[in-house]
């Protein structure tokens, strides 16, 4: 079982009137915590797009290097 602990949370009313509309059996403290895990998900997927973008933009200029010799080598032939 994980632990967990208890924080308090302030949230405008408007908010949480949309969830009382839309919450499907599920409490508030398990919306939360799904809400959470998607969020952190979804920073992460960014963080490792934007270190797979850096890495191609710093090899980009050898890439196309070497995609020029591929394509003047296959038109040799």
């Amino acid at each position: 079982m994980v632990a967990k602990t208890k924080k308090s949370v302030s949230l405008p009313d408007s908010l949480l009137e949309e969830f009382t509309l839309l919450n499907n059996g599920m409490n508030f403290s398990e919306f939360l915590e799904n809400a959470l895990i998607h969020y952190i998900n979804k920073l992460k997927r960014q963080e490792r797009r934007k270190r797979d973008i850096d890495i191609i933009n710093a090899n980009a200029k050898r890439f196309n290097k070497e995609t020029e010799e591929n394509l003047r080598f296959q038109a040799l032939k």
